[in-house]
């Protein structure tokens, strides 16, 4: 695996290289939602250019990314963890949380892409079953068993590493 800055860069290639293989065969239109960045410069004399100075987040941005397949809109966050028994729930925002409920509230498929690079699995949680989840546990992680037996495993398919096209839109059973 390629040594990335950002430790879930690998993931969100996976999941740009799915999304331009739906996008060629017509499945599905579903991109990378940038987040917006307030860019300060600096003017530099000597050359009079302005360099970049600093760079950070303008605002909280809704999640990684959304679009729309066979008439749903879908939303999605991906999560990378290098835990080796769960996943800290410290890793999704509240608002990337409120963004995915108010986008199931109104029929979309809303949830996250959780990567355990230990087990080397990726699954997809539901908006509603993470929801569930806090409700019912009073946990600060979701350990990997509890993925195991209540989210379907996103797997290599139809060339594609990270084939999640399929689950995302209820072609195979899902446990939720």
């Amino acid at each position: 695996m390629t040594n990335y800055a950002n430790r879930g860069q690998f993931l969100e290639d996976w999941i740009d290289q799915a999304n331009m293989r739906y996008n060629e065969n017509e499945q599905a239109v579903i991109t990378k939602i940038p987040t917006p960045w307030k860019v300060q410069r600096r003017y530099q004399p000597y050359n009079g250019q302005y360099k970049i100075a600093s760079a950070f987040p303008e605002k909280k941005s809704t999640v990684d990314f959304g679009g729309t397949a066979s008439c749903f809109s879908i939303w999605f966050d991906a999560k990378v963890t290098k835990q080796k028994t769960n996943f800290p729930l410290k890793n999704i925002h509240k608002h990337q949380m409120e963004y995915l409920e108010k986008v199931h509230n109104q029929g979309g498929k809303a949830f996250i892409l959780i990567h355990s690079t230990e087990l080397n699995k990726t699954w997809l949680l539901w908006i509603e079953q993470l929801l569930h989840f806090l409700a019912e546990i009073d946990r600060k992680s979701i350990p990997f068993g509890w993925f195991e037996e209540n989210c379907l495993e996103v797997k290599e398919g139809n060339g594609i590493k990270l084939d999640y096209l399929p689950l995302a839109l209820g072609y195979i059973e899902d446990k939720a």
